[in-house]
Formats: C-alpha cells, sequence, structure tokens
C-alpha cells in the first residue's frame, strides 16, 4: 500500500460543533516510517489524551511486531530464521501472521506478503512461493491467531507492507473502545483511514477526502462510520512496488484503488489485492462485502456502496 497522501482525512479541518459538551484531543506520531495521527472525543479533556496517547502507544506495539525495518522487530526476526525450524512468536505477530494467511486466501492469493521476497526490479524467479505455502503456524489451517510458533521456509520474506497499518488500526480502536470512546478518527500515513461513531457537528460520520488518479486530484468525498478506508497505486514512487503474484513483477502503471470495509486490516489487504486484479476482481470484491472505487486508464467505476460523494 502506498504511503503518498492518497486519502487526506478532513477531520482535523473541521470545526467542531458542540464542543462545549465534549472534549476533543488531537495527537501525532511517527510510527511505522509515516504520520499517524488520531482525534478523540470524550467527555473531558484528560480523558480523551489518555485514551489519544494510548491508542498510539498500541500502534508502536504492532510496529514493534510487524516492522522488518529494525533488526529487533519481532518479524524481521522470524524472516532471519527462515530456514532454521520453529522461531516464538508473540501474540500480536500471531494474529498478524493468521490474519496474513485469511486474506491471501480471501482475495485468491492477490494480496501476497511473500512477495518480500522478490527483487524490487522483478528480475527474479517466474514462479513466487506464497505465504500459504512457505509459512506454518501451530495448528490446522487457517492458522490460529493464538499460536506460540511458526516455520517459514528458507529464502522466504514477508513483507507486512499490505497490512500492517490496517491492523495496527483496528488494535488502536479496540483499545479505544476498551476506554468507553465512542467517537474517534484514524488516519495513518494519508492512505489507511478509520472512523469510530460520528463526528461532533456530524451525525454521518467522519469526512475523508478521497484522491483520483490524478495527482493532486480528488475524486470525491466519503462519511465514515464505523467503517474504514484504504488506498493504494501501481507504480507508486515512494515505497515498495506491488508485486502481481502470478508473474512476480510490479503492477505496471497507473492504477488506483480505494475501499470501504467494516475494518481496516480488510481494507488495507483488499486495496493491494485490487491493485493486483484491477477491474477482473470487482465481482468478487463485491460479493465479500467490499466495496470498491477504481480508476485506470479506461476510467473509474465505483461500488454503489462505496458511498462516494462527488
Amino acid at each position: 500500500m502506498t504511503r503518498t497522501a492518497a486519502a487526506i482525512a478532513l477531520a482535523g479541518a473541521l470545526c467542531f460543533a458542540g464542543q462545549s459538551r465534549a472534549a476533543v484531543a488531537r495527537q501525532g506520531q511517527v510510527v511505522m516510517g509515516t504520520v499517524l495521527s488520531v482525534i478523540v472525543v470524550a467527555g473531558d479533556s484528560t480523558t480523551a489524551e489518555a485514551a489519544a496517547s494510548a491508542a498510539i502507544d498500541e500502534a508502536r506495539r504492532w510496529d514493534d511486531a510487524l516492522t522488518i525495518w529494525r533488526p529487533d522487530g519481532e518479524l524481521a526476526s522470524l524472516n532471519a530464521h527462515a530456514g532454521l525450524g520453529p522461531f516464538a512468536v508473540g501474540p500480536r505477530l500471531a494474529k498478524g501472521l493468521a490474519e496474513m494467511l485469511k486474506l491471501c486466501a480471501q482475495t485468491g492469493g492477490a494480496f501476497e506478503p511473500a512477495t518480500g521476497s522478490l527483487p524490487i526490479t522483478g528480475q527474479g524467479s517466474s514462479r513466487l512461493r506464497g505465504i500459504r505455502e512457505v509459512l506454518a503456524l501451530e495448528g490446522e489451517f487457517p492458522s490460529r491467531t493464538d499460536a506460540r510458533h511458526a516455520t517459514l521456509d528458507k529464502g522466504s520474506i514477508l513483507d507486512p507492507g499490505a497490512i500492517g497499518k490496517g491492523l495496527a488500526i483496528d488494535a488502536m480502536i479496540a483499545a479505544l473502545q476498551a476506554r468507553g470512546i465512542e467517537s474517534a478518527f484514524v488516519d495513518f500515513g494519508g492512505s489507511s483511514q478509520t472512523g469510530l461513531g460520528t463526528a461532533p457537528g456530524n451525525t454521518e460520520g467522519w469526512t475523508v477526502l478521497v484522491s483520483a488518479l490524478s495527482s493532486g486530484t480528488a475524486a470525491g468525498t466519503v462519511h465514515l462510520r464505523d467503517s474504514s478506508i484504504s488506498t493504494s497505486r501501481s507504480a507508486a514512487k515512494d515505497t515498495r512496488p506491488i508485486f502481481d503474484p502470478r508473474s512476480a513483477r510490479p503492477v505496471p502503471p497507473q492504477r488506483l484503488v480505494t475501499v470501504r470495509t467494516a475494518d481496516a486490516t480488510s481494507a488495507d489487504a483488499w486495496s493491494t489485492a485490487m491493485v493486483v486484479r484491477g477491474r477482473d476482481g470487482l465481482a468478487d470484491a463485491s460479493r465479500r462485502g467490499v466495496a470498491v472505487l477504481i480508476e485506470d486508464g479506461e476510467g473509474r467505476v465505483v461500488s454503489p456502496e462505496f458511498g462516494l460523494i462527488p
């Protein structure tokens, strides 16, 4: 998934009506190599600020579990252990790996974390061994989220780039709800957003601008209420390419996809999968309850359920 500003949240610019009846906390930090921002609405400022801090702390814990850019990262350590037998995994990495397996199957293999083993040039082997071939968790497939050990085949590298933000956002929302928060907005790197409840002064949800394929333009807006969107594009210049697992080569330009689902993890994975599948994946996405906006050289197609406001 790209780190470009594929969907810019308008929530931070809202004039919060009824602010006298609610406290609003806004916090932002660099997490997973990009800017993570959260807006929390609560009955008082102390509660709002504490909840926002707790949510960002939870995202950092997921970064520790999933990063492959620091040698002390848990997934980085698993990758380094490939071919050496079972590796002890913590609960976050276990859940993340189980979600990777599930969503790889759900998307027909179009979301494929095992593309981490491919060179960026796309000149490697034409035969990619997918995550379902190279990864084993304790238990039968689909592997349990409470697995304690994972075994990764030699030469395999798992890349969490198309699911990590989503996993972190869902964990943040769960942490906020555990504190009794009913209204919040999370924007992770401008490409993954989730709205919890409604924004003050907007009973339809949190208003988010959705980018179009042409740089600096917008397709419209959506209202997020207990839902998530994620945007990906082929041939992005600021992130690792999205690979087509069938050819083991990067998806050529230009294709931009934004998907809308009930949870951020699914949105994250499906936006990458739909960049790979293009228009051929629209019917399957619809059957899975995934609303899609796709724009390519042929124009734009938007699912009615997407809720785009031009």
